[in-house]
């Protein structure tokens, strides 16, 4: 090898070791250049953080449905005792640090500790340990609307974190921003004498106002407990929403449990199910594919069945009505008023593949809703359709839907053709957040058609609630439709349990409120007219009398 040779060699090899370091710097400085830094500031700062006092959840009228109560962290700079150990330990407790830690400077003693608890540490006046204010949750409302809030608990690294409903969904906004104590000490951990400690103040979290009115919920919270003790149901879920603008007015879940408490809880009923569980919606979907066939002037709330004097066999499938009852040449209007699985059919043979298909998917079934809550799962629409697809769609089976979905649905047909996107919160912070108003999925006057269907449904269905036993009801113009669904078990329909349901709005011609009740396998009675009716009915009545409106 010649002397040039080597020479290139050489550079070569310079260049590429040039290269390494140049990489290897930019990974240190660029790359992990935060990390190192942070990394350095704990070899050269002894840092105890401060907890940020954690936002509060309000309701539409301003009062608290989540607030904070005082608590405090009480710490020791260790490097300052005069007592030992042992006497602190044995006059305090325990505590959550090692006092004994050579290296510590800052050790928690007690976290999250009440006013009581943090003037008795105190009281012993030892050199060393001081407090800082943090705060723990309070939920005035105990498990009222617990699965709408959510919880705080611990995350993996022992810090607060918001779980499930608003709690988990607004963490970021709710959290705030830790703030820290630091002392500067030398290699060795040792405090350098004449620095001084700093503190970096937390900043707050910011406040979530919600559009959640108290005595709403607690109305939907009282009838609903009654209802499952009545019927003999597993659990159940009430939704009342403002159809004109998706604001949730309350929301009751049961079996419910305390946010406060929750640990002493089984962890499966912490999830909402208003948004976390799907199932097959039953009747209640009947209206919204009506809609769909008369917004396409196929049909007419006035056009006869054809094919309702019997059974229907698709696909080798045999479709019947509920109670093996059959009324031939039912008008649509009718076909609503006795729920007929036949009368569907023919509605959604007349609407076609295709479009049924196309207007599933402006209704968003399949989809989350977008409300903010956490954990909603979207549900789902088959791709693959046979004629007994389109057959038991049209009449509620064959589509998993989670009840947000469903009265989100029935909120387009109560405002004019809209899909609104459900909310919760109304302002964060100082910010506003403005309703969410969708396409116009159907023209106003297929809604004003399929109102008065649906008011046709409550007035003369021999399924639904008797008006006369709750006075006053039969004054005002009431839209409602019931819905009993077989629940699917292992891919085959249950012959014992059933989803019953009531939805509706009222008065039906300038709706104030919109009312969903859901129950989970009624065991004394399983026709959604007759268990989910008087709960819905109920509602009604003292909604109306709490809104003050006229007949």
């Amino acid at each position: 090898m010649n002397f040039y040779t080597r020479l290139r060699v050489l550079a070569i090899t310079f260049s590429f070791l040039f290269g390494l370091i140049v990489l290897r710097l930019f990974y240190w400085q660029i790359l992990s250049g935060e990390k190192m830094a942070a990394a350095a500031d704990s070899q050269h700062f002894a840092t105890l953080e401060i907890s940020a006092r954690r936002g509060e959840i309000l309701a539409s009228d301003l009062t608290p449905l989540v607030t904070n109560q005082d608590a405090y962290l009480v710490f020791a700079n260790v490097k300052k005792f005069k007592n030992p150990v042992a006497e602190i330990i044995n006059k305090i407790g325990t505590v959550s640090g090692n006092l004994n830690n050579p290296e510590a400077v800052w050790v928690p003693i007690k976290e999250r500790v009440l006013k009581e608890e943090k003037d008795r540490i105190m009281a012993f006046n030892f050199a060393g340990i001081d407090y800082a204010t943090e705060s723990i949750r309070y939920y005035p409302e105990a498990s009222s609307a617990a699965h709408l809030l959510g919880f705080v608990g611990l995350d993996e690294n022992s810090r607060p974190k918001g779980y499930f409903g608003l709690e988990g969904y607004y963490e970021r906004e709710l959290a705030g921003k830790t703030g820290s104590r630091q002392l500067e000490q030398d290699a060795f951990g040792r405090p350098i004498a004449l620095s001084a400690e700093t503190e970096t103040p937390a900043e707050n979290g910011r406040t979530l106002v919600t559009s959640i009115d108290k005595t709403v919920q607690q109305i939907t919270d009282n009838y609903l407990k009654k209802g499952i003790e009545t019927w003999g149901a597993s659990s159940g879920t009430i939704i009342v929403m403002d159809p004109i603008t998706g604001r949730i007015l309350a929301n009751s879940s049961f079996p419910a449990y305390d946010p406060a408490k929750y640990y002493d809880f089984p962890t499966g009923i912490y999830k909402n199910p208003a948004v976390t569980e799907t199932y097959e919606p039953g009747s209640i979907m009947k209206p919204l594919i009506m809609a769909a066939v008369i917004n396409e002037n196929k049909l007419t709330p006035d056009t006869r069945c054809p094919v309702c004097n019997g059974p229907r066999v698709i696909d080798g499938g045999m479709i019947r009505t509920f109670n093996n009852q059959y009324h031939p040449n039912l008008t649509m209007t009718e076909v609503l008023i006795n729920s007929d699985n036949t009368g569907m059919v023919y509605v959604g043979e007349t609407l076609g593949k295709d479009l049924l298909l196309s207007y599933l998917k402006k209704y968003h079934f399949g989809e989350k809703t977008g409300i903010d809550l956490q954990e909603e799962e979207p549900g789902h629409v088959k791709t693959d359709w046979y004629p007994l697809d389109i057959a038991t769609v049209a009449f509620g089976q064959g589509i998993a839907v989670n009840a947000m979905q469903m009265i989100r649905g029935f909120a387009a047909i109560a405002n004019g053709g809209y899909f609104v996107t459900p909310q919760v919160v109304t302002k964060i912070g100082d910010y506003e957040v403005k309703p969410i108003m969708g396409p116009q999925v159907w023209s106003k006057d297929t809604t004003d058609k399929i109102k008065e269907m649906l008011v046709q449904v409550n007035l003369q269905s021999p399924l639904h609630f008797p008006l006369d036993r709750t006075p006053g009801l039969s004054k005002f113009r009431i839209a409602a439709k019931s819905g009993t669904a077989q629940i699917s078990i292992g891919g085959s329909y249950s012959d014992s349990k059933y989803v019953a349901s009531v939805i509706g709005f009222a008065p039906a011609d300038n709706p104030k409120f919109l009312i969903y009740v859901k129950l989970d396998e009624p065991a004394v009675r399983i026709w959604g007219s007759d268990t989910a009716g008087p709960i819905f009915y109920a509602i009604v009545h003292d909604l109306l009398l709490y809104y003050n409106v006229s007949p």
